[in-house]
């Protein structure tokens, strides 16, 4: 579960990333409590090597989201990207630079 994103992001350095491979990392917690954790990568060749995730050097918040009171039939790879995806909206991205990948 992943998203690709075309969005700027500026590093603490003062450089900017102009794409980055965002993977999505489900936790699910007990009842209908779930947190979305944001793994960022410069590319996907980056995760698929095991390389390690760049939050940690990026300005952007990619705290993870918690998301409460889902039906357990909202629980679906498809709606936890669009979940995530509006979370990222909602802290400053532009929408139209973000893609589902990977959604198996």
């Amino acid at each position: 579960m992943a998203i690709n994103n075309t969005n700027a992001i500026s590093t603490k350095l003062g450089l900017d990333i102009v794409s980055s491979y965002i993977r999505l990392e489900i936790y699910l917690g007990t009842g209908e409590e779930i947190e979305i954790g944001y793994h960022v990568y410069p590319n996907k060749l980056s995760f698929t090597n095991n390389e390690r995730m760049i939050n940690n050097i990026l300005e952007f918040d990619f705290e993870r989201y918690r998301v409460e009171n889902l039906l357990p039939n909202e629980v679906t790879i498809d709606n936890l990207h669009d979940l995530a995806i509006s979370e990222l909206v909602a802290r400053g991205m532009d929408n139209a630079k973000l893609a589902k990948v990977d959604l198996v």
